[in-house]
């Protein structure tokens, strides 16, 4: 059977959903380095009341996904991918205005709710373009991750300390919310008219269940990778207040350092997806999860200087690992289930993964005075380390869901998503 082969519309619809992704993640992660300046600022109890905001984004992102992919599975994907960053970008304008912590608390979960449509509607929308290479397209797609997790800590770091302009009684550390909040607006205008989806003519038709073998191998292998997501929220935190209080960092050092440590991924995402084709995409999962634990664990042993590079090769592996199970996942169902697939994937492993956040927020703060001690952190990095140690087991859960339905060689996979 021909496939047809992707045109500008599709290149464009791929970038188009790779910034999208980047911005997803920008405010996912924007408010970390400012945990210190919210605390003080809203008169909060400790790093943990603040850290709680984006733990309830996260949250909310998650439980949200399976209604998401229920959608995604029936409606215009472009439509639901440019009103999800439309509703994010609003709330994060939101926390950037208001002062009270509830409502701050309660645009958190509104953002999240939007936020949800996101990796429903795009891990479909971007192999529906690439029928011949959806890992591919996956793994171009998960650069976006790794730009958005450097763009919002550096960022908001950077511009809380930097920007002198002044609006009501904008906090500094409210400052980089408006800012990125209303360059999301803008993107979410112009994605609409721009963006495609080549399912559209069937919109809104009735689709097939997931059986109930599919259903059942997703749970486990969301179960198993709910460990690796934990690992992914918590190490932002984590990293943030270990500089924080161990280096006595400022706001825009530990913002740079956060922003630094995600950027490799921009690269990892699609080279490992690459580099892991066919029958080495579940070796290679498990390979990469289990380096990541070795190498995070190792944390406190070293200095300030080294501290950064030990950190870039962990979320290397660990971003890494997302576009790798993601198109070992996508890969073996059907197209048609793929929305509701990676919802209730995300039900379940980003739920658990959003505890994150505050679990190291708590932590940090039940550590008190010794939270400055470097030694105090061989227990977080050590729990970081089992995790994904636990989530390498993924890969023997992904094997059950069948043969990838597509196989096709590394170089005949990057060729179709390569402009001109």
């Amino acid at each position: 059977m021909n496939r047809p082969l992707p045109t500008f519309r599709s290149h464009l619809t791929l970038g188009f959903c790779t910034l999208l992704h980047a911005f997803t993640h920008a405010y996912a992660s924007m408010l970390v380095p400012l945990y210190l300046m919210m605390a003080r600022d809203l008169k909060l109890k400790g790093v943990s009341s603040a850290s709680f905001i984006v733990t309830l984004y996260g949250a909310m992102y998650c439980f949200g996904s399976y209604f998401a992919g229920e959608l995604a599975d029936r409606f215009d994907r472009r439509v639901l991918l440019g009103i999800g960053l439309l509703g994010n970008a609003a709330a994060i304008v939101g926390i950037g205005l208001s002062r009270d912590y509830w409502v701050i608390v309660a645009l958190a979960v509104a953002g999240g709710a939007f936020g949800s449509v996101f990796h429903p509607a795009a891990n479909s929308l971007a192999p529906a373009h690439y029928p011949k290479s959806p890992g591919m397209a996956i793994g171009i797609l998960g650069a976006g991750s790794g730009m958005g997790f450097f763009l919002g800590p550096q960022f908001s770091g950077m511009r809380a300390r930097a920007a002198t302009w002044h609006f009501m009684n904008v906090a500094s550390w409210q400052k980089p919310c408006i800012e990125l909040g209303i360059a999301g607006l803008i993107l979410g205008l112009i994605f609409l008219p721009l963006g495609f989806d080549p399912r559209i003519s069937q919109a809104g038709k009735s689709h097939r269940p997931i059986d109930p073998a599919t259903r059942r191998q997703i749970v486990h292998v969301a179960i198993a990778l709910m460990f690796r997501d934990f690992c992914a929220t918590a190490v932002i935190s984590l990293a943030a207040i270990y500089l924080l209080r161990v280096f006595h960092a400022d706001v825009q050092s530990a913002g740079l350092a956060v922003g630094l440590m995600m950027l490799p991924s921009v690269l990892a995402n699609p080279v490992f997806v690459y580099f892991t084709g066919g029958r080495r995409r579940l070796p290679g999962l498990a390979i990469i999860l289990i380096t990541g634990g070795c190498v995070v664990v190792t944390t406190p042993m070293w200095s300030a200087a080294m501290t950064l590079p030990v950190l870039c090769v962990f979320q290397t592996m660990q971003m890494g690992s997302y576009a790798v199970s993601d198109a070992a996942m996508l890969e073996r169902v059907d197209p048609e289930i793929r929305g509701r697939v990676v919802g209730l994937f995300l039900l379940i492993a980003g739920t658990f993964g959003a505890l994150g956040p505050w679990v190291m927020g708590a932590w940090t703060d039940w550590l008190g005075p010794r939270a400055t001690i470097q030694s105090s952190y061989y227990g977080p990095f050590g729990l970081l380390a089992a995790f994904m140690l636990i989530a390498a087991a993924s890969s023997r859960f992904l094997g059950r869901l069948g043969e990838a339905k597509t196989e096709v060689s590394a170089l005949e996979e990057i060729a179709p998503v390569t402009l001109g």
